[in-house]
């Protein structure tokens, strides 16, 4: 009998932890953003950017069915990817596809991350079939008669392959939004005054915990400088998105799958510093 009652327990733990397996890893969140910019044409306040990373191969339902979902219930002007649709041990694209041939008809820009690289980017092809606009070490101009926003992006600074300088010389005014895979950039882009950078490749540390945060995120090590959410240096905010997806180890504990809503208002006197 006594064997009996472990062998209830065990088998009750086991589900208990399955679903918490389950649930950090499947179960999506909105996260939205205010930024205000100095330079922000007043016809452009609200203007708000989608922001997807770090999807790895992954999928939420057939054809990707609760996280269009939840991409449909919100309201956006532009989408933009900041690298590893794929993984490198199953580089396939189409859970990727499925999302892009999905999406409203906004301007989709795409950075490279290092899992693209370490399948030998062999996805450019079809990403550039499905309009969308890769900005590997480039920038492109957006608007429309409200006013107008530089877009610029860099390939992966995971991998070195970052040259902010080359973007910054094709980009011709402000404002400034910076795609990258990388928080890496962040010291270079506020050095540089670029007003927003967006980034993934942290996961959010994929295990956070009360207090401490991230213990660990890739290319930084233990207790990592950036992890997750908001940093301000100076005239430059950086986001950080936890991404949707996982690459070694398909855990995350207090750090769901996100798609991050970030607006754009114009900084005036009435709204100095804020900001959530």
């Amino acid at each position: 009998m006594r064997i009996f009652g472990y062998g209830i327990i065990l088998i009750t733990a086991i589900i208990i932890l399955f679903f918490i397996w389950y649930r950090e890893r499947y179960t999506l969140k909105v996260k939205k953003y205010s930024v205000y910019l100095s330079d922000l044409p007043e016809g452009l306040a609200g203007f708000t950017v989608l922001h997807l990373s770090d999807l790895h191969g992954k999928r939420f339902g057939k054809r990707q069915q609760n996280l269009m979902h939840l991409i449909r219930q919100q309201q956006f002007d532009l989408v933009a990817i900041t690298g590893d649709l794929v993984n490198k041990f199953r580089p396939d694209l189409d859970p990727a596809i499925e999302i892009i041939e999905q999406l409203p008809d906004k301007p989709v820009y795409f950075v490279p991350g290092n899992h693209e690289w370490k399948t030998g980017f062999r996805q450019r092809e079809k990403l550039v079939a499905l309009g969308v606009r890769i900005l590997d070490n480039k920038a492109e101009n957006t608007g429309d008669d409200r006013g107008s926003i530089w877009i610029l992006g860099v390939d992966d600074p995971h991998t070195g392959r970052d040259r902010l300088d080359e973007s910054l010389k094709a980009a011709g005014g402000a404002p400034q939004i910076l795609l990258a895979h990388s928080p890496d950039i962040f010291p270079e882009a506020a050095a540089n005054k670029v007003d927003l950078v967006l980034t993934g490749h942290t996961h959010g540390g994929q295990v956070r915990f009360p207090l401490v945060g991230a213990v660990f995120a890739p290319g930084q090590g233990l207790f990592p400088r950036w992890s997750y959410g908001r940093y301000q240096s100076g005239h430059s905010t950086m986001i950080i998105s936890p991404g949707l997806g996982e690459s070694d180890l398909p855990i995350r504990l207090n750090i769901r799958p996100e798609i991050v809503l970030v607006t754009l208002l114009p900084l005036n006197h009435s709204n100095l510093g804020r900001g959530h």
